[in-house]
C-alpha cells in the first residue's frame, strides 16, 4: 500500500463531494427531459455525453487508487496482466481525447446557436436524435484514438505500486495522437470562439442603440453557457500541457522523474472533469432553478388540503361561527 500524497487527498475529497452532485445533475437532465423543454436541446444532450466521459474517467482512475493506496484488489489487478496494464495505460489519454471531442462538439453547438442560429446545420443539430448525437461523440473519439490502441504495450512494475510502464512506441503513438487531435480541435475552437465574441459584441452594441432583437432575452443565458464551455477549454489546455510533459519524460531511462510527474495526473485530469458540475451550478440558470425547486420541495411539504382544513380556513376568515 502506497502513502497517499496531497494530490491524491485532493482527488479523493473532490470525488466524494462532486461526483454525487454531478451524477444527480445528469440524471435530472435525463429523467426530466420531457418536462423541461430547455433540457431537450442538443447542448444538454452533449453535456450528458460529456458527463458520462467525465464520470468514466474518474471511476477508472478511482479503481486504481483503491488498489494502490488502500490495497483493495491490487493482487487481482496484477494477476490480469497484460490486459489491465494496457487498459489503464490507454484509459487516461483515450478519455482525454473523448473529452476534448466533447468540448469541440459543445463549442460547435454554441457557435451555431450564437452565430448561425438560422442555418441549416443548426436546424439539423436541434432535430438530431439525442442517442445518435451521443453515439457520434463516442464514435468520433474512439476513431481518433484507434491508432494508439493498435500499438498498445504496457505492464505493471509490481503488485504494490501498480506503476504502469509503457513502451517507447506506445508513448510516442498516443502522444502524437493526442497532440494532433488537440491541435486540430484547438484551432477550430479558437476560430469559433473568436466569431462568437464578435457576434456577442455586435449584439450588445445593437441593444445599446435601442434596437432589440427577438433573441435578446436569451443573450444573457447564451453568454453564460459560452463562458462555461470556455472554462472547459482552459482546463483542457492544462491537461494537454500535462500530456506533453509526460511525453517528454517518457524517453528517460530513469523513471524517477516520470513517477514524480505522474503524481499530478489526478489533480490535472480530475479538475478537467470536476470543473463541469461546478460551472453548471454557478453559471447555468436552468440547473440552478432545478436545484432550488428540488431541494425546496424536499425541505418544504405543503399542508394537505382536506374538508376540515377548508372549513377551519373559512371560519378564521369570518372571525368565528355565526
Amino acid at each position: 500500500m502506497l502513502t497517499p500524497t496531497w494530490q491524491m487527498d485532493v482527488f479523493i475529497y473532490q470525488t466524494v463531494v462532486l461526483i454525487p452532485i454531478y451524477v444527480f445533475i445528469l440524471l435530472d437532465f435525463v429523467i426530466f427531459r420531457r418536462k423541461h423543454r430547455s433540457f431537450q436541446g442538443p447542448y444538454y444532450t452533449l453535456m450528458v455525453s460529456q458527463g458520462i466521459a467525465d464520470i468514466a474517467t474518474i471511476s477508472i482512475f478511482s479503481s486504481l487508487v483503491l488498489a494502490r493506496y488502500f490495497s483493495v484488489g491490487n493482487l487481482f489487478l496484477y494477476s490480469l496482466r497484460p490486459f489491465m496494464p494496457i487498459f489503464y495505460a490507454n484509459s487516461g489519454p483515450m478519455m482525454f481525447v473523448m473529452r476534448i471531442v466533447g468540448v469541440f462538439l459543445i463549442s460547435t453547438q454554441r457557435y451555431l446557436t450564437v452565430c448561425r442560429y438560422q442555418g441549416a446545420l443548426n436546424y439539423h443539430l436541434n432535430h438530431c436524435p439525442p442517442l445518435l448525437l451521443i453515439m457520434f461523440h463516442w464514435f468520433l473519439g474512439t476513431l481518433i484514438y484507434f491508432p494508439a490502441l493498435l500499438h498498445s504495450d504496457a505492464t505493471f512494475e509490481n503488485e504494490i505500486s501498480l506503476f504502469i510502464m509503457t513502451s517507447g512506441m506506445h508513448a510516442q503513438v498516443f502522444s502524437v495522437t493526442v497532440a494532433a487531435s488537440f491541435a486540430t480541435i484547438g484551432v477550430s475552437i479558437i476560430v469559433m470562439y473568436s466569431r462568437i465574441a464578435v457576434a456577442m459584441i455586435k449584439a450588445r452594441n445593437v441593444s445599446k442603440t435601442g434596437i432589440v432583437s427577438k433573441n435578446s432575452s436569451n443573450r444573457g443565458q447564451d453568454a453564460r453557457l459560452t463562458l462555461h464551455v470556455l472554462v472547459l477549454v482552459v482546463f483542457c489546455i492544462i491537461c494537454f500541457v500535462y500530456y506533453l510533459g509526460e511525453f517528454y519524460l517518457s524517453f528517460d531511462e530513469d523513471r524517477t522523474r516520470l513517477k514524480a510527474f505522474r503524481l499530478y495526473y489526478p489533480t490535472v485530469s480530475g479538475n478537467f472533469s470536476f470543473i463541469n458540475p461546478v460551472m453548471l451550478l454557478t453559471l447555468n440558470r436552468d440547473v440552478q432553478s432545478r436545484m432550488i425547486s428540488v431541494f425546496c420541495g424536499w425541505c418544504y411539504q405543503p399542508p394537505k388540503v382536506t374538508a376540515m382544513s377548508i372549513i377551519a380556513q373559512r371560519i378564521s376568515s369570518k372571525g368565528g361561527l355565526i
